[in-house]
């Protein structure tokens, strides 16, 4: 007999020992959560074999085993939830079967459900505690945040498959497989019918239920994905137990249990014919508009035929002269990647601002219509990095529908394109989406009347070859609008000789052509003192870089369509600015203006307009000639309705002396070419109040005898803030005459235009001395022939420095009764320009223009001046000329 048979005890506590050893190895080695064994899924017809078809009808196989005790079946751990997530497009039609109540599949009474035959979806063969049972899956009334649901009754224990939309990919996951904790199961094999009314299965109804018909009509249940790739698709179970919740065991399978992969062929089978309705709401040219668009897609629920391909891709192009709105930027806000949360199902927290629309989908999975919003999307914080993207956000049972489309603008044009690509295998019947209208709508229709295409290509899962879907639509109302812009000039302050500020308006309409170009002329004597201001460097110019110190004033431009225009700037963005910069295209002058164009949620960088300030050298008006105002700014049309260029520097702009009634006067161009030339009436005021006391002295130097030729020095002083000099004329004494045989060699016009002026017509040189410019003018003053229309040449004091002035005299001889021909100098055409000193040297001696007709040092030579001042008073003097006699006056 062995030790162990005659030591019972030892026999005993060996085994115990054995037991606890091998209890420690299988905790050792056990995994903690549910094992998934056995995991199969097929898809396959009726007769069992495999349906690799798209858009086909088949039957969806899924098994699973749950480890167990042999001994008793009963599961190491209970089951607590099985999900199967399906591949991106295989989905089921709910819609298409009835309703089997919860209480009737509940049935407290037992025995299994009392579901009836027609809302069967498939079949689930259960093994419980060892026991098989096979039982009816039905298709119940769904949750509130469920898109579906189905269940079986097994022995009492209801087990629920809610789908779920996975906001990934907005594939569905067939589950969560909700088990009761009291159900043990061992093993699942579940299979939901592609046609559930199929008499295929009127004999594998379950146990409840005998062999039979439905009822119900054949209608489509499951469905294939409608697109077909080369790599396999992939099948992913995850479960896990009550014993330990949350821990998954997770599968993925991407083929059939014999190891046929799951590929998907036959897709040009597949039937697609969308079509798109797309309207914009107005129908007048270039006004705002909201815009309408209608999409079908055929659906049908023929168990016989095959589902129709979902949407892949939908770019919608709209013709030329359909664009964004500038206007519609004003109170505009925008959505951002983060507050959209593509890719959860979280709430967006869009801001209301942002939204554009609405948006409703009709899709056969749903009872119910979904309804949704359009949201811009933030500049560059957008999946496309873009100016412009659009957010679709629909609101589904348990389910956000999140749809990023980017809007492509021509740089050029304008011309938009919308595309929504990647979108969800998800099939829907019909979208009706609309952008809200009204003076600030997100769209201008175009600025000229005709008929019109907007082009819709759809794109399916199954094929790269579009659909095309063309929408005309008419824009026949207000086409006849002429360019008629309009011109105000504002002075802040109207006095004479005063500083003010000074804005100019350009005013456009909607329908006409769009403002591309502006020459505006400043009336006589509006002028600025430049003095003291720092000029702009050309090389910053370009850019609107300008420093502080240059700043002379500000801009402000409305545009867009509607009666609304978009003003920018907006507050609390970037301010604008009007820079004095130096000389342009043969000005003397520019204004560099520096517009930020920022509004709402855009930034469409900074736009510089050089203006030329030209200034005529008779009149000294300022005539500002602008570069091409710029049309569009990354694909977005200005559309110019409001400009104004304000001035506001202090001491800056100077208004006339003169209160005569005068105006600003334009030549502005459109875009298609056109011009226009309106006008704005200006006149200062309280002029008479100003004073008017210039003082002049005369001198003469070098021989005084007859026939001298002596120089002549001529200094004019004028104390400011009187008004200034409107013209002058000096009339000499009878004994100083013209010396005929000193001007054979004048200046022509055209040497003269040229800067060719012989020096032989050089009488001499002239200097103005101006508190508006930091340097004075100065320059030669030439004997210039005048065509003819008088008898002697003119007197011209040629004077350059930062302006070019030209200030012409007219030579004639006068006679006032008796007494002997006089000559006499008269400067007609004085600026209306503040002038402290004036100096005027004419050469003597053989240069001479003057000659003595007797001694001037025998009697004192007077010369009469009369002066008028631009408001109109006047002082006059006998002049006495001094002379060069010895000390003798």
């Amino acid at each position: 007999m062995s030790a162990a048979r005659k030591n019972p005890t030892i026999s005993t506590l060996a085994l115990l020992v054995l037991a606890s050893l091998l209890s420690l190895a299988w905790s050792s080695n056990a995994k903690a959560g549910l094992e998934l064994e056995d995991l199969q899924v097929k898809i396959e017809h009726t007769d069992g074999s495999f349906s690799r078809q798209a858009g086909e009808h088949a039957d969806l196989f899924f098994r699973f085993m749950v480890p167990s005790d042999p001994g008793t079946s009963t599961p190491f751990e209970s089951a607590h939830s099985v999900d199967l997530e399906l591949p991106p497009g295989f989905v089921g039609n709910p819609t298409a079967i009835p309703i089997c109540e919860m209480q009737d599949l509940i049935n407290a009474a037992g025995g299994g459900d009392k579901c009836p035959v027609g809302p069967q979806v498939g079949i689930a063969r259960v093994g419980v505690n060892g026991a098989f049972k096979e039982v009816g899956v039905y298709n119940l009334a769904r949750g509130p945040e469920v898109p579906a649901r189905f269940g079986f009754n097994v022995t009492g224990g209801v087990v629920l498959i809610e789908p779920q939309v996975r906001p990934e990919d907005y594939g569905v996951t067939a589950g969560s497989v909700s088990i009761q904790q009291g159900v043990a199961l061992n093993y699942v094999e579940l299979t939901l019918w592609g046609v559930p009314a199929d008499p295929s299965h009127n004999n594998d109804r379950g146990e409840v239920h005998p062999p039979g018909p439905a009822g119900v009509p054949r209608t489509a249940f499951m469905t294939n994905p409608t697109a077909c790739t080369e790599a396999p698709v992939a099948f992913t179970a995850r479960g896990d137990s009550w014993d330990n919740p949350g821990i998954f065991d997770v599968q993925t399978l991407t083929a059939d249990a014999d190891g046929t992969p799951f590929v998907f062929d036959g897709c040009e089978e597949l039937p697609f014919a969308p079509t798109a309705t797309v309207n914009p709401q107005s129908k007048s040219a270039q006004s705002p508009s909201g815009l309408d668009v209608n999409i079908s897609v055929p659906q049908s629920d023929d168990p016989d035929a095959y589902a129709t391909a979902a949407v892949k891709k939908v770019e919608m192009t709209f013709p030329e002269g359909v664009t964004v709105n500038a206007s519609s930027a004003q109170g505009l806000g925008a959505c951002s990647q983060a507050q959209i949360g593509l890719g959860s199902n979280n709430d967006p927290t869009c801001p209301d601002a942002s939204k554009l629309g609405t948006v409703t989908i009709d899709t056969p999975l749903l009872n119910e219509q979904l309804k949704g919003s359009v949201y811009l999307a933030t500049q560059n914080d957008n999946p496309f990095s873009s100016l412009l993207a659009l957010y679709i956000a629909v609101k589904g049972p348990g389910f956000w529908l999140k749809l990023p489309g980017k809007v492509e603008v021509d740089p050029a044009t304008g011309q938009m394109t919308t595309v929504f690509d990647d979108n969800p295998q998800l099939p829907f019947s019909s979208l009706h989406l609309q952008l809200t209208g009204g003076p600030r709508a997100a769209l201008s229709v175009p600025a000229k009347c005709g008929s019109y295409s907007i082009r819709t290509e759809f794109t399916s899962w199954a094929s790269e070859e579009p659909a095309v879907s063309n929408s005309p639509f008419a824009v026949d109302q207000g086409c006849a609008a002429p360019f008629a812009p309009g011109l105000q000039a504002i002075a802040g302050n109207l006095r004479g000789g005063a500083f003010t500020p000074f804005t100019l308006r350009i005013t456009r309409n909607d329908g006409e052509p769009s403002l591309s170009r502006i020459q505006a002329t400043l009336p006589p004597g509006l002028s600025a003192k430049l003095a003291g201001v720092p000029l702009c460097p050309d090389s910053a110019a370009a850019s609107g870089d300008c420093p502080a110190a240059s700043q002379v004033g500000k801009v402000t431009v409305g545009a867009g369509s509607g009666p609304n225009p978009l003003y920018v700037p907006e507050p609390g963005k970037a301010p604008t600015a009007a820079y004095l910069a130096g000389p342009y295209k043969g000005a003397p002058y520019s204004m560099v203006v520096k517009v930020p164009a920022q509004a709402g949620p855009f930034d469409l960088g900074t736009v510089a307009v050089r203006n030329a300030l030209n200034v005529d050298p008779t009149t000294a008006q300022v005539t500002a000639v602008s570069d091409p105002l710029p049309q569009i700014l990354q694909g977005i049309p200005i559309a110019y309705r409001d400009l104004r260029v304000e001035v506001n520097r202090p001491e800056f702009t100077l208004n006339p002396t003169s209160c005569k009634a005068m105006a600003v006067t334009s030549v502005l161009t459109s875009s298609s070419g056109q011009s226009a030339t309106p006008q704005s009436p200006f006149q200062a005021s309280a002029c008479g109040e100003l004073g008017f006391g210039p003082s002049l002295k005369l001198s003469l130097k070098g021989k005084m005898n007859r026939t001298g030729n002596p120089a002549l020095k001529a200094v004019l002083k004028a104390p400011g803030g009187d008004a200034n000099i409107a013209k002058t004329a000096v009339t000499l004494p009878k004994a100083m005459f013209i010396d005929n045989s000193h001007i054979n060699n004048p200046c022509t016009r055209v040497q003269f235009n040229a800067g060719a002026c012989p020096a032989g017509s050089v009488l001499g040189t002239a200097t103005a001395y101006t508190p508006l410019l930091d340097q004075p003018l100065s320059g030669p003053v030439y004997f210039r022939s005048n065509g003819g229309e008088r008898e002697l040449p003119d007197l011209v004091a040629d004077l350059n420095g930062q302006i070019h002035v030209t200030l012409v005299g007219f030579i004639d001889s006068v006679k006032t009764g008796k007494e002997t021909a006089r000559v006499r100098t008269r400067f007609l055409g004085v600026p209306d320009a503040p002038v402290s000193k004036f100096v005027l040297k004419l050469s003597g001696g053989r240069k001479g223009l003057i000659e003595n007709s007797k001694g001037l040092c025998s009697f004192v030579p007077k010369a009469k001046v009369q002066m008028t001042g631009q408001n109109g008073k006047a002082r006059n003097s006998n002049l006495k000329i001094g002379t060069d006699c010895g000390g003798k006056k």
